[in-house]
């Protein structure tokens, strides 16, 4: 299988969230979070993942395939991260509870503000952060979210800077492990029993320089 990996344009945001939204449709976190009914997760995930696409669009650095989207890699340039709140709520954030459990809704914004926390201990460095990564479940295990982080990851190399990530499935540390990450902390987050790994990719050598 060929694939080509472009640049998303604005016009496929759309579509890109509801590739993503199939993609973490069973993932631990949203599952938690979510209302328990399936279209209610898909709902939120796919809110969540058009949020984050439509701020992140700005940078410029979301990748997909060329033609039919496969999956999606969201990248934030070294600087860009954390996000703002006020920002994400001017973005649509703000229209999240109704699609969530409310009684865990306080947990939401603990994890939130530990994720950050982390982000801020691991790596005070300028670096890449990967924001999201999903691949249409048709699509999974045949390479492309591999295909999919290599223009950042061969950036990254020539400017000689740190790549950064978080995950909360162990299956996501091997795919990533696979990529020349390594994890930096792994734990679990309290009241909620989710797990959670952030991991950091050093830049490699470039051949020639």
């Amino acid at each position: 299988m060929s694939i080509q990996v472009v640049k998303l344009k604005r016009s496929q945001i759309d579509a890109a969230s509801e590739v993503l939204a199939q993609a973490f449709n069973n993932d631990p976190m949203f599952s938690y979070f979510a209302l328990e009914d399936e279209p209610a997760r898909l709902d939120l995930i796919n809110w969540v993942a058009k949020t984050i696409v439509r701020y992140s669009q700005r940078y410029n650095h979301i990748y997909t395939t060329q033609d039919d989207i496969k999956g999606i890699a969201v990248w934030l340039p070294p600087g860009k991260y954390p996000f703002n709140n006020l920002r994400f709520l001017l973005y649509g954030l703000y229209r999240i509870p109704p699609k969530l459990r409310f009684d865990r809704f306080r947990q939401l914004i603990a994890l939130y503000s530990k994720i950050e926390e982390y982000h801020q201990q691991d790596l005070p460095e300028k670096h890449w952060y990967l924001g999201l990564l999903g691949v249409s479940p048709a699509y999974q295990s045949q390479g492309v979210g591999s295909l999919l982080l290599q223009p950042i990851l061969k950036q990254a190399d020539q400017e000689q800077l740190l790549c950064y990530l978080e995950t909360s499935t162990e299956r996501g540390v091997r795919f990533y492990q696979r990529q020349g990450f390594r994890v930096l902390r792994s734990g679990t987050f309290p009241e909620t029993n989710l797990q959670y790994w952030t991991l950091k990719r050093e830049p490699q050598e470039v051949i020639g320089n």
